[in-house]
């Protein structure tokens, strides 16, 4: 079975966006609970005090999301020609 590389890819990168949002706005109201979780997902305690203060921007919304999205797209369609690759063979 081959895999439709384009819409897998374009799959990927929806929930990307939508992952990207919901975690944004989880930043947005809840910015001390936020860090809290991202401090013990990258096991560094004091993260919340070395950033300081966390605010949501446009700006830094958007540079954040169109990177994502766009690693996001080429990683899925990336995986996507790979596995079909080794189908074939």
């Amino acid at each position: 079975m081959q895999l439709n590389a384009t819409r897998l890819a374009n799959a990927v990168a929806v929930t990307a966006f939508i992952l990207y949002v919901a975690c944004t706005l989880f930043v947005a109201v809840a910015p001390e609970a936020a860090m809290g979780i991202a401090a013990g997902m990258m096991h560094i305690p004091g993260l919340g005090e070395s950033l300081g203060k966390v605010e949501v921007t446009l700006g830094g919304f958007l540079v954040g999301l169109i990177p994502f999205i766009i690693y996001s797209y080429v990683g899925a369609y990336l995986v996507a020609t790979l596995y079909n690759r080794s189908v074939k063979a």
